[in-house]
């Protein structure tokens, strides 16, 4: 079967090739009934542009990067579907690639990822967001990046980001709408923008609801299963044991439930515990779990656009949306034990 060419939608397109290239990059002057209509043969045709010689014309690789490091499967699965979204809107590749961001063969690795695949720009998730050494050595080489939810929002960089604060605030008001006061919560690891603006979060909703901080109901946890088993033991053999417990993930929240199936203390019936992220787990633990839906997905996507659009600098600039979570409600939750 002959392979459909440029050549091939552009005769029955009625139009140059020069005219398809600059539909299938999504430049600009083509009009929108031209850009329809090829857009149509392309679909109808089923041609897959060569990757290779876009790349060469466009004097770039056409490829991006997505770095992680985070132990949440479920969170990188939903930045990875959301940026791959927008890749294939805009013709571009992504390079997925986990990095262990505490460790010194950090930018060494990376010099050789960036000279091997030449990808056009990054997406950075935390902690590489507060990584000031990977920061300063991508604008040494002038590689274009965007940053996802980095501690620091202020930054005159082009960043994304979710109110984490706002976010938890729903969460500890729900519980103390149910009448709880004694409010434990399992801090995430330190210095990752989620961690802290969670805490920040929680404390504001004590405050505007005239509960006083309990320093000795806040432990840290590292947003792994484990820790969250470990940090509510500590809890929940606390003299004065709390009646709710916000952990700042699912997977603490997992753990939650482990120490308190330990200890015989009933969810939600003794213990009231929200999550965070509602990944799938959420919904198949027992009882449900009470967890803040966050547009992870939505959010990579934008962070996407927003690098191609730096890289593209003919398309117009894109300002991203703000994006709202949800407190999902679910069985984990009740009111206060009296």
């Amino acid at each position: 079967m002959k392979k459909i060419t440029m050549q091939d939608v552009a005769e029955q397109a009625g139009v140059s090739p020069k005219t398809v290239s600059r539909v299938i990059n999504n430049e600009p002057r083509v009009s929108e009934s031209t850009r329809k209509k090829i857009q149509q043969i392309i679909d109808e045709l089923d041609f897959q542009p060569n990757k290779s010689a876009q790349s060469l014309a466009a004097d770039r690789s056409l490829l991006i990067g997505l770095l992680y490091d985070n132990p949440s499967s479920a969170y990188i699965t939903n930045l990875q579907a959301g940026v791959l979204d927008t890749c294939y809107q805009f013709g571009y590749g992504l390079v997925i690639h986990p990095c262990q961001n505490d460790t010194p063969d950090l930018l060494p690795k990376l010099r050789n990822l960036l000279a091997s695949s030449r990808m056009d720009g990054l997406v950075l998730t935390p902690p590489m967001t507060e990584n000031q050494e990977l920061l300063d050595f991508l604008e040494s080489t002038d590689t274009p990046y965007v940053l996802i939810s980095p501690l620091d929002d202020a930054r005159t960089c082009p960043i994304v980001s979710l109110d984490d604060v706002s976010a938890t605030k729903q969460s500890i008001q729900h519980l103390i709408d149910f009448g709880h006061r004694r409010i434990g919560f399992i801090l995430g690891t330190r210095q990752r923008s989620g961690s802290e603006m969670r805490f920040l979060g929680y404390k504001q909703a004590l405050e505007e609801n005239n509960v006083s901080f309990d320093e000795s109901l806040v432990v840290q946890g590292d947003f792994t299963f484990d820790s969250g088993v470990v940090a509510a033991q500590q809890l929940l053999r606390h003299e004065t044991p709390p009646s709710a417990i916000f952990a700042s993930n699912d997977y603490m929240a997992a753990g939650v439930m482990k120490a308190a199936a330990q200890l015989r203390i009933p969810i939600p019936y003794e213990l009231s515990l929200c999550g965070f992220d509602d990944t799938p787990l959420a919904m198949y633990m027992t009882p449900t779990l009470t967890t803040v839906r966050h547009p992870v997905e939505q959010l990579a996507r934008e962070a996407g656009e927003l690098l191609i659009r730096q890289l593209k600098k003919y398309l117009q600039p894109f300002k991203p949306e703000e994006l709202q979570s949800k407190l999902i409600i679910r069985d984990s939750t009740g009111p206060v034990n009296k």
